[in-house]
């Protein structure tokens, strides 16, 4: 996400507004995932047994919490394309995106099922630990991919006409 914060200041003030407080609640999601268990970091082997069970009993809510937040997230960004004057729903460029955000969506969900049905068979830790190099890895190839290049093109507009007002001839 701190790759993406240099392109969300060029938007609008209302926009970036949303897109900003989204990607601090997103950057604190995955601190939080990042610190939720102190085996992620040591050895699960070396945790007392009540820590493996606290940390055990939080991951559906990590595992949920992040499909919500990421669809929130998606919703609104796609809501901000859309009000550009020139972007539609059949526009190539939105088309993609979205169908981005569906692939992001489904691979979270994925994710979120197989870290599951993992939680009796593996340490822990080692789950927090690859969800959070996941999460992170999935968000900045977003940003890098679709984000950024978007957010640099509404500016390429608004300066295109700039360049064409009579005044600028």
């Amino acid at each position: 996400m701190l790759v993406h914060n240099v392109a969300i200041n060029k938007l609008k003030a209302v926009d970036y507004l949303v897109i900003k407080k989204e990607h601090k609640q997103l950057e604190k999601y995955l601190i939080d995932l990042h610190d939720a268990c102190a085996c992620s970091h040591l050895d699960c082997q070396t945790c007392a047994q009540a820590k493996h069970a606290s940390c055990l009993g939080r991951l559906p809510s990590f595992l949920f919490h992040i499909i919500e937040l990421a669809d929130k997230h998606f919703d609104h960004e796609e809501k901000i394309m859309l009000s550009r004057p020139h972007i539609t729903n059949e526009y190539e460029y939105f088309s993609y995106h979205h169908q981005a955000h569906v692939n992001l969506m489904l691979r979270l969900q994925a994710l979120s099922d197989e870290y599951l049905s993992m939680r009796n068979e593996s340490y822990i830790g080692e789950i927090y630990r690859h969800f959070y190099e996941k999460l992170t890895d999935m968000f900045e190839e977003h940003d890098r991919l679709f984000d950024d290049p978007f957010i640099e093109s509404t500016r390429a507009v608004v300066k295109f006409k700039k360049k064409l007002k009579p005044e600028n001839l």
